[in-house]
């Protein structure tokens, strides 16, 4: 009876679609046949209308006698038109621009966004704001950026990890361009084969987001935009160097044809060839890299077509460790990583399909094979993953764009052979799901925007190792105005947790690791309000953004490094398993040229372990901060921008049962400390140079490695790491293309 109920609610708003009144569908353009995106148009004398969409398009109830509509858009001249019975669509040309002085407004957005047109909670990282940074891969790109925090995972990988809303990065969602990419074997350098000036933006959606891309994204979701053939440079070359020993080149080479074709092919080649060992325990501060990474990409853009093809290929090698042997231990602890990775994705979709342009339909195929092979001193680590995802999506309307629906099927397979030493840890997973996703729109005539939006959506999946999963989902936002804006979101996700890959730095010890018989999927769910309000004061723009999320888990896998110092268990919440975090932000631009950004954040996570206690999670900051200054010259010539990023203390695991002589400045709670970081920029036409500093305070956890002057002891550990263990760095870097930055 369920699944009756169940197919029936997926098949009712298509019913409903087929049984809605008649409909008039209309264009408003210009006199030069240009779109007029937000123009208000309604019936005269009713308080029915509708606001033209990014397309210049609307949708309003038919009229059964003649009718006159009114069209108004800012800077024109309100048009009425007369509208017979039998008419159903319409081309409207508003002409007769209203005179008006001339005035010249000059006003710069932040490069940090979050609209107030926006359902969700969306923060719009720009690409300007990357350049404030070295940002040379995807993990570096949050520096000036409050609601990402970055982690360093431990003293010996030299990998880096993202948290969201308290928790850790895995549970959210990693896309590129609206894909599911690089989950599995791939999770820990994910971010890392993202090169920085690929990047076109970045989009954060905080808490429960829609349900079109999986069951997955419990605290939200991480979407990285590239750099596209028609849109970037016909020619760009970036070049990077630092202190650190690390030297980085990037070549992005596009081609525009006269036709619907464009190619492009970005090229990254990196290397750190680090000898650093400023703490002076024996240990490489951080490893040596060389990475080559490229990807091909071809677009097609012809009428309501488009489509496009991806080919991405790299290859990772990293090695570190222990730099001289010590006297009485033989041996060395050595640290040696090898990642290669072939993907190959595409999309294709159309507008106006059967002939009514409300209709679009779009079809996402992609296929990976990521092969990694580890040896962290003893402990050996292999994996080979094959996957595929194919996702066909297709969107219309119900009566008028008040009310739009998603249907989407998608396929997820991944065949991943994994070995940790000598347990075999290999498995396959098959989920086919389909997701149904329906959005009311109230348009607001005064606000020429919609004031309420409300988004309702669910999928229903089969994973063939765990069973059914139902995920609801739901997102409304409410404007008081076209600067205020209250936003809700509540929902559930799931996660096939891949314990030893989300868990690699634990392998920079001698700690054997322990797997409960009964682990499983996570199961969570989220709720979240967000209050954004832009505002003037003193002449000058601003704005200021609340956040506040809950993560309440039904089922969390915990990663327990408290019970015993010389091993590492994994087993299921005995109870409790939640986060509470708060976010406060606020940016003002007091002069022309200097944007200002304060940030605050409180994190809450805390878990109930197998002792019963319920104890705040190690290495999770409570409190952070965010203070950021940017500014750019006039003439666009020079650009400054600093940053501090303050991180208070953090519980470290129980360390009280190690011998004394292998624990030294380990503290129970870690100190709160500061990371200053700054660069200037100087711009020409076609030339760029920049040089900067980070860690410019010198902060250094001393302390990195416990029992770093035993490696073959049983406490031996490289993965308490909760601050950088190098100092200073400094960095030079050019931007270059003939065409002009």
């Amino acid at each position: 009876m369920k699944r009756i109920i169940w197919i029936f609610s997926l098949l009712f708003p298509l019913l409903l679609n087929a049984q809605a009144p008649k409909r008039i569908f209309g264009i408003v353009t210009n006199e030069k046949e240009e779109l007029l995106v937000g123009a208000t148009v309604r019936w005269d004398g009713t308080q029915l209308g509708a606001i033209t969409d990014t397309l210049g398009r609307f949708w309003l109830p038919h009229q059964d006698k003649e009718a006159k509509l009114v069209v108004q858009y800012v800077g024109y001249t309100p048009a009425e038109v007369q509208v017979l019975p039998h008419e159903d669509s319409l081309w409207i040309e508003v002409s007769g621009v209203t005179a008006l002085e001339e005035v010249t407004i000059s006003e710069k957005g932040f490069d940090t966004r979050i609209s107030t047109l926006e359902t969700r909670n969306l923060e719009r990282i720009q690409r300007n704001e990357l350049r404030k940074a070295p940002c040379c891969n995807l993990s570096e790109s949050f520096q000036t950026n409050g609601a990402a925090d970055v982690t360093y995972s431990n003293a010996l990988t030299g990998v880096k990890e993202i948290q969201m809303l308290g928790l850790r990065g895995i549970y959210g969602q990693f896309m590129v361009e609206n894909r599911p990419t690089m989950g599995g074997i791939a999770t820990p350098f994910a971010f890392e084969y993202i090169p920085g000036t690929w990047l076109d933006g970045i989009q954060l959606a905080k808490g429960a987001s829609t349900v079109k891309n999986g069951y997955t994204g419990i605290t939200g979701q991480i979407n990285a935009e590239l750099v596209k053939p028609h849109l970037d440079k016909p020619v760009f070359v970036n070049g990077f160097t630092s202190t650190e020993g690390r030297g980085e080149v990037n070549v992005h080479l596009n081609k525009k044809g006269q036709g619907p074709l464009s190619h492009g092919l970005l090229a990254h080649g990196s290397f750190v060839e680090n000898r650093w060992d400023m703490n002076r325990d024996n240990f490489f501060d951080a490893p040596s890299r060389r990475q080559l990474n490229a990807l091909y990409r071809t677009f097609y853009e012809s009428g309501d077509w488009c489509g496009q093809v991806n080919v991405q290929a790299l290859t990772d090698r990293r090695e570190g460790g222990q730099m001289r042997p010590i006297e009485g231990v033989p041996g060395l602890f050595a640290v040696d990583q090898q990642n290669d990775r072939v993907e190959v994705w595409g999309k294709v979709g159309r507008e106006g399909l059967f002939g009514k342009p409300y209709n679009q339909v779009g079809n996402m195929v992609a296929a990976s094979w990521h092969r990694g092979n580890s040896s962290f001193g003893n402990n050996r680590y292999t994996a080979e993953q094959k996957s595929f995802y194919w996702q066909s999506l297709y969107q219309t309307i119900i009566g008028t764009t008040d009310h739009q629906i998603t249907v989407a099927p998608s396929v997820q397979y991944d065949r991943i052979a994994e070995k940790v030493n000598d347990s075999d840890l290999s498995r396959t997973e098959f989920v086919p799901g389909t997701m149904l996703e329906y959005t009311y729109s109230r348009p607001n005539l005064e606000m020429e925007m919609p004031d309420l939006v409300v988004v309702l959506g669910s999928r229903v999946d089969w994973n063939s190792r765990f069973g059914w999963f139902f995920t609801p989902r739901l997102s409304a936002k409410y404007n008081f105005n076209t600067e205020s804006v209250v936003r809700l979101s509540a929902g559930r996700g799931f996660r096939s947790p891949n314990l030893v890959a989300e868990n690699i730095s634990l392998l920079a010890s001698n700690r054997p690791l322990h797997f409960a018989a009964d682990l499983g999927y996570e199961d969570g769910w989220n709720y979240g309000v967000n209050f954004t309000q832009n505002f003037k004061a003193l002449g000058r723009s601003g704005n200021f953004n609340l956040d506040l999320y809950r993560t309440d888990f039904t089922r969390q896998v915990l990663v327990d490094v408290d019970q015993s110092p010389t091993d590492v268990f994994f087993y299921n919440a005995a109870g409790q398993s939640f986060s509470n975090s708060l976010l406060a932000t606020l940016q003002y631009n007091p002069v022309p040229g200097l944007d200002v950004k304060l940030a605050y954040k409180w994190n809450d996570v805390r878990a109930m372990f197998s002792d019963g206690e319920l104890r705040t999670l190690p290495l999770v900051a409570k409190h952070r901060g965010l203070i950021t200054l940017d500014y750019t010259t006039p003439d666009k010539k020079w650009m400054f921008n600093t940053n501090i990023q303050i991180v208070g203390p953090q519980r470290l695991p129980d360390n009280s049962a190690i011998p004394h002589e292998y624990l030294h400045d380990f503290p129970e709670i870690t100190p709160t400390y500061g990371l200053w970081s700054m660069q200037i920029t100087r711009s020409w036409k076609n030339f760029e140079i920049y040089i900067g500093g980070e860690n410019l305070t010198a902060f250094q956890q001393h302390a990195a490695i416990i029992a770093v002057s035993n490696p073959n002891s049983p406490y031996f550990n490289g993965s308490q790491l909760w601050a950088p263990i190098m100092g200073t760095v400094g960095y030079l870097g050019f931007r270059f293309s003939p065409s002009g930055l």
